[in-house]
């Protein structure tokens, strides 16, 4: 995951998201490697690639009324006048337009027009920023986003997804041929996990379960796809 920086003294690139339930499925698991989420942070040259903007509060205004210079320009011109009037007069209150309810066809028709504040907007003090772990946590947080886990005796790895994931689009985040050749999904809580003791003594108890390519992904579901090669 990718963050823009605006407007703040923030040290820019890589910082993994140390999440504490990897070390107690590693104590289970026995994995040799633990791989963490990594949220990568950039300068704001890259505010229109990034997936998500941290910018100091008094910089979010600035991103408001660059939004609305675009849809105003592009408001006279446009077939669909009413969802620009729309978000014209969201910005004119200066919300940003990742908090006004839109339809999947009405973002993507505003998709093209590279507005920032169709992304999450995390807006912070610049006298009061919380800790890099916390701020991290608040930016996944914010964005909507949530971790699974996969695991086998070399590697244990959280995998970053979007809230409501389907299994079988997060499959295509570990590899595009385990999406291709998806069969079934084995699927544990974290917490089902936990509570038994380790992954054989969770299989008796009945807690993993097997499904299909619409089962929505939980966060800290421990998942292993079963796949044709």
């Amino acid at each position: 995951m990718k963050v823009a920086v605006l407007g703040i003294d923030f040290p820019l690139g890589k910082v993994p998201f140390l999440d504490l339930r990897l070390e107690k499925l590693r104590n289970l698991l026995h994995s040799i490697e633990v791989v963490h989420i990594q949220v990568e942070f950039q300068d704001q040259n890259h505010l229109k690639t990034a997936d998500a903007v941290l910018c100091a509060e008094e910089e979010k205004i600035d991103l408001v009324l660059e939004d609305l210079e675009i849809i105003e320009t592009k408001l006279n011109s446009s077939p669909h006048q009413p969802l620009f009037l729309r978000c014209k007069e969201a910005l004119e209150k200066e919300i940003i337009l990742n908090e006004v309810p839109l339809t999947d066809e009405e973002k993507k028709l505003l998709s093209g027009l590279n507005l920032v504040t169709l992304k999450p907007i995390i807006s912070v003090k610049k006298d009061n920023l919380p800790a890099v772990p916390e701020l991290v946590q608040k930016i996944l947080s914010d964005c909507g986003m949530i971790s699974f886990f996969t695991a086998n005796e070399r590697q244990l790895r959280a995998w970053l997804i979007k809230k409501g994931t389907s299994v079988y689009a997060a499959a295509g985040n570990i590899h595009s041929d385990i999406q291709k050749g998806f069969i079934k999904a084995e699927v544990i809580a974290y917490e089902d996990l936990i509570k038994s003791g380790g992954l054989n003594q969770a299989r008796g108890r009945g807690l993993v379960r097997l499904e299909d390519k619409d089962y929505t992904v939980k966060d800290g579901d421990l998942i292993q796809i079963r796949f044709n090669v």
